[in-house]
């Protein structure tokens, strides 16, 4: 039998499923949880899961009829139904983001029921698609999965945003992983969808992935090739190979401009806005859709509200709106940083093309956008929605990808002069990976009668911002100070409370310890921490964390 291979898209507003089955990607439609969008045809599996109890839940299409509590969502209450858990997944995967029965239920769970409902409708999907010739085969392979106390895919493929931390990555293993898949790996968005635009890949291409979703606007410059690189798997389809050139991310997405609908319905109304809010922003979304179609019986969308009155939104305001929120100036500033941290590689004349993916790039003015800076024979959007998870099929099938690292890592240091902490960076985002001996060495002093030494590597992301103030000192080091929130923005702690202990304990003011990094293939940072005053290593090789 072909071997299957099966891919997750969980995207904030829908998610999608695809497999891999011998010579191609498709996206596969289940009937009971999908919505098929009327323009495109895909189905789409709306991100919403409406508890039973805090482990079962209906979702998707299913949990949609609960209109009511919907509204109630939108009014900050938490309800049995849960929508855009993936943003609060990725900060905080405790944080509780439903309730039913009293019971306060967690991005964590509510996720997991999510998954769980897709994984469970993929093995009713697998018995429909098996081979009907051997369907006592498919009985003794069900028998033998419950047995192992396995689920119905053995082998999953998950998709994450470029700025998320590799915490969000680990949830999503963690989750797959509870629900009986044995193979989990997790590819960026935007780089899955370059392998599943359909660009003919047979020759060597530069591709500039522009994926706009309803959570996060990632871009990324991406290179097929056709040289294969030492360790990929023998089974890569064609034997060829994707490299991430440079990536950036941003939190913005088809939500936030939900978001800017709403403040100008709401503007509109002459009393009760406040009461009214929840009520318009459970409409948004559909009046979004409505004003970004190419086709408008009227130059208007409604609003709906109590006793038949509605709002009307007129189409340039929305317009205009889009351009006084900053949109495409946002949409020019990120792209402008993405060919700066390609700059040595390539320029934007060696783009062969750019694809546009994610329902935000339906957007009235972005494909223009792109249009005019790259010119239109670049551009391409005829597959906004499945790219991405049907690349993630076709990366889990065995096309390599050379990743890079997205996130800057850094040690923590205290500044004594600032009387605060603050950070000496270690790894550069966009380093390539893995590493030689010797990356990085670093010597650091001990202070008189100091009996454990740690080093906290902290993972630093950008948390919206397009750069961080990385200032270098007279040691040749780069040192970044936050400022106000910034800290509990950007960085994350990998290894609080790990150390070595010294034995003597620290004398005198040279330096005592010298400590090499470097990153093995599996992104893991790894650390031999040398004694210089006995000559000895007191860790040699150390996985210390997991990078980004």
């Amino acid at each position: 039998m072909p071997r299957t291979c099966w891919a997750i898209e969980l995207g904030t507003t829908n998610s999608l499923a695809a497999r891999w089955v011998g010579t191609h990607a498709e996206t596969v439609r289940l009937d009971s949880i999908c919505s098929v969008d009327p323009t495109w045809n895909t189905p789409l599996i709306p991100t919403v899961v409406c508890l039973q109890d805090e482990n079962r839940g209906y979702i998707g299409a299913q949990a949609l009829v609960a209109d009511e509590v919907l509204r109630a969502t939108y009014a900050g209450r938490l309800t049995p139904l849960a929508r855009c858990f993936k943003k609060v997944l990725a900060r905080d995967s405790r944080q509780a983001v439903a309730e039913i029965d009293g019971q306060a239920v967690s991005a964590r769970q509510c996720a997991t029921v999510f998954l769980r409902g897709i994984v469970s409708e993929i093995g009713e999907c697998e018995g429909l698609l098996g081979d009907a010739a051997i369907p006592q085969w498919n009985l003794v392979r069900r028998v033998f999965a419950w047995l192992r106390r396995k689920g119905p895919i053995s082998d999953l493929t998950m998709t994450a945003p470029i700025e998320s931390f590799e915490a969000y990555r680990m949830e999503l293993q963690g989750i797959a992983r509870k629900l009986g898949t044995t193979q989990v790996r997790i590819i960026d968005e935007p780089v899955a969808a370059a392998l599943g635009y359909g660009i003919d890949l047979t020759d060597d291409r530069n591709l500039f992935v522009v994926d706009f979703g309803g959570g996060t606007l990632d871009l990324a410059i991406v290179r097929t090739t056709l040289a294969q690189s030492p360790g990929a798997r023998s089974r890569a389809p064609g034997h060829r190979k994707a490299e991430v050139i440079a990536a950036r991310g941003l939190e913005i997405g088809g939500e936030t401009i939900d978001d800017w609908i709403s403040d100008l319905a709401c503007r509109e109304l002459t009393a009760h806005a406040d009461r009214l809010r929840p009520i318009i922003r459970s409409q948004a979304e559909a009046v979004k859709k409505e004003l970004s179609g190419k086709v408008l019986a009227s130059d208007y969308a409604l609003f709906t509200l109590p006793g038949g009155e509605s709002v009307e939104l007129p189409r340039q305001r929305f317009l205009d709106e889009l351009s006084a929120r900053g949109l495409y100036t946002i949409l020019d500033t990120i792209t402008d940083a993405v060919l700066a941290d390609a700059r040595h590689r390539l320029s934007a004349a060696d783009l062969d093309a750019v694809l546009l993916v994610g329902g935000s790039t339906l957007l009235p003015g972005v494909r223009d956008h792109f249009e005019r800076r790259f010119g239109a024979e670049r551009v391409h959007y005829w597959k906004p929605f499945e790219a991405v998870v049907e690349g993630a099929a076709i990366y889990g099938a065995g096309y390599h990808v050379d990743q890079i690292i997205h996130h800057d890592y850094a040690i923590r240091v205290f500044n004594e002069r600032a009387n605060a902490p603050q950070y000496e960076l270690l790894i550069k985002r966009g380093t390539a990976y893995p590493t030689t001996q010797g990356f990085e060495t670093r010597y650091y002093k001990v202070a008189p009668r100091q009996q454990l030494f740690s080093l906290p590597v902290c993972e630093v992301g950008l948390a919206g911002r397009l750069a961080l103030k990385w200032d270098r000192q007279t040691n040749g080091q780069f040192y970044w100070q936050p400022e106000g929130t910034e800290e509990q923005d950007c960085v994350m702690v990998l290894n609080e409370g790990d150390a070595v202990r010294l034995n003597p304990p620290g004398s005198g003011d040279k330096a005592r310890l010298r400590v090499d990094f470097t990153i093995d293939n599996e992104r893991w940072l790894c650390a031999t921490v040398h004694d210089l005053l006995r000559g000895k290593d007191l860790r040699s090789n150390d996985r210390v964390s997991r990078l980004r």
